[in-house]
């Protein structure tokens, strides 16, 4: 049987000096060129980095209560915003020049995840997972707090992992996971409970990716004992059987190359692994990483932006070919 292979090509190498892994975050500017950023988990730095020279755009180093997560919010006059998960709530950049957005903080609860898509009137929205158990939503274009969807049942548990999903002539779906393994879905306008809570794992959900799905919408959670699973959003019905990478999960990351989604993982042991959205077949892939951010470019091929836990930040360009 054919196997998918994704060939990889090393295009950046970008020394933070740091000494522990930093997080990466590729996005697209307005003429479709690729963007990086990073961050430190003590919240210390905020970079952009030029990916054809290796040299950094701007730095924010005036700190924050941490860096739990970061999300690109693309605005509708073009621009593109930085949006910071800490231990008070969320802050705000201008992606493009590093201008720190103090108008826009939010402060209430330590938010772990972030997620960011659209309304169906093309508002930007921020999704959040709190501590409290609550996913919470702001408005990307001004950071003003929407609403919250109470976690669960009303205990309160602690819920580490948030996504967005697109759904087809629809609002959209947040789906959150907690610390009991449990994932719920919301409308992404009302923040109304959507179905019955799906019983996904048996240990705390680390992460949540929307997936680029040739069927209906999907999902892709990752648990503490880095069990993957995919779901059928609308009806919470699991796609296929669990896969197991063997290792602590930290990120999750996807892109849609000629028509095949992909997603991927990247964890403890430093590896980057690959599979197919549709199939859940494994892809055979050569990049080394402990977190990961991916990227589809219009030429059909993916960036893949990693970190070492030296605190490197390693760019490949690859493409994907049938062995």
């Amino acid at each position: 049987m054919a196997m998918r292979q994704m060939m990889g090509q090393e295009i950046a190498r970008i020394s933070t000096g740091f000494g522990q892994a930093v997080r990466p975050v590729l996005g697209a500017g307005r003429d479709g060129q690729a963007l990086l950023f990073s961050s430190v988990p003590s919240g210390s730095e905020l970079h952009r980095w030029n990916l054809g020279t290796g040299e950094m755009v701007w730095r924010y180093d005036e700190g924050m209560s941490g860096c739990n997560d970061m999300a690109l919010v693309r605005l509708p006059d073009g621009g593109l915003a930085l949006a910071v998960a800490t231990e008070d709530g969320i802050e705000w950049w201008d992606a493009w020049t590093g201008q720190y957005r103090p108008d826009r903080i939010w402060e209430g609860w330590t938010i772990w995840s972030l997620s960011a898509g659209l309304l169906p009137d093309g508002r930007p929205l921020l999704v959040g997972a709190g501590h409290n158990g609550a996913a919470y939503r702001w408005d990307g274009l001004n950071g003003e707090l929407l609403g919250s969807s109470p976690g669960g049942d009303g205990t309160g548990r602690m819920v580490l992992a948030v996504g967005f999903v697109p759904l087809p002539d629809s609002a959209g779906m947040i789906v959150s996971g907690d610390e009991d393994g449990r994932i719920w879905r919301w409308d992404a306008v009302s923040g109304d409970p959507v179905g019955v809570t799906i019983e996904g794992h048996t240990s705390r959900i680390q992460k949540i990716q929307a997936l680029p799905t040739a069927g209906e919408p999907g999902f892709v959670s990752t648990d503490q004992e880095g069990l993957l699973r995919r779901w059928n959003a609308v009806t919470g019905s699991p796609v296929g059987p669990p896969i197991e990478t063997g290792t602590d999960v930290f990120t999750l990351a996807t892109a849609s190359v000629e028509g095949t989604g992909l997603f991927f993982a990247a964890g403890a042991d430093e590896i980057v692994r690959a599979w197919e959205v549709d199939t859940g077949k494994s892809v055979e892939l050569s990049v080394p990483g402990v977190v990961v951010s991916a990227l589809a470019q219009p030429d059909g091929t993916v960036l893949l932006a990693t970190s070492t836990i030296r605190g490197d930040i390693l760019v490949h360009k690859c493409v994907l070919r049938t062995q």
